[in-house]
């Protein structure tokens, strides 16, 4: 039997990241049965009742056992610097796939942090945006700005969001230098963007 921490739950958040077998599958390198029988039998073990509803893989039992693993192994993800995150410049689309979705991978520790391309609201005093700001219950770190509005909703501000508690962690700091060194070679050549 494999592992059930280092093995299977991150089958099971892959499964929730991406909501295909096939997918988990190829990033996993390992066949679509085998990720098919690992995510049943974790779901057994731990009785989560892990399943697809609505197109999306979730647990419908057992939430705090699940929960409690989830904080172990992105604990064992962030000592190792090995993140799992969401959205890029150029991944955009697979961001918006998720819908909001996204924020509430983030909460449940599937997530390690994701770029999201022009948040829903902001606080008061998130011009600063340079500085993290409070973001509901995570935190945010703008990006860049748009001179408008990219879509007409949301707002004018690309950012990388986060729990708080992870903020300071040197694998947190490397990731989020790597992404802003993306949007500096995808977009420095725009000169109305306001870099941040």
């Amino acid at each position: 039997m494999r592992d059930i921490l280092l093995d299977g739950l991150p089958v099971l958040d892959l499964l929730e990241i991406t909501a295909s077998t096939s997918v988990v599958a190829a990033l996993t390198n390992c066949d679509q049965s085998s990720v098919s029988r690992l995510h049943r039998r974790v779901s057994d073990q731990l009785g989560l009742d892990f399943r697809k509803t609505n197109g999306q893989y979730r647990a419908h039992a057992n939430h705090a056992v699940l929960a409690s693993l989830r904080q172990a192994s992105q604990l064992l993800r962030l000592g190792r610097g090995r993140l799992q995150w969401q959205g890029t410049p150029r991944n955009v689309q697979a961001l918006q796939s998720m819908g909001g979705r996204t924020l509430e991978l983030v909460r449940e520790r599937v997530l390690d942090l994701a770029v999201v391309n022009g948040l829903d609201t902001l606080p008061p005093g998130w011009e600063d945006s340079s500085k993290p700001f409070a973001f509901c219950d995570l935190v945010a770190i703008g990006l860049v700005r748009y001179p408008i509005q990219p879509s007409g909703r949301g707002t004018n501000l690309d950012a990388v969001v986060l729990r708080q508690e992870h903020l300071e962690r040197p694998a947190v700091q490397a990731l989020i230098s790597q992404i802003r060194a993306v949007y500096l070679r995808e977009y420095g050549q725009v000169p109305e963007l306001a870099w941040l």
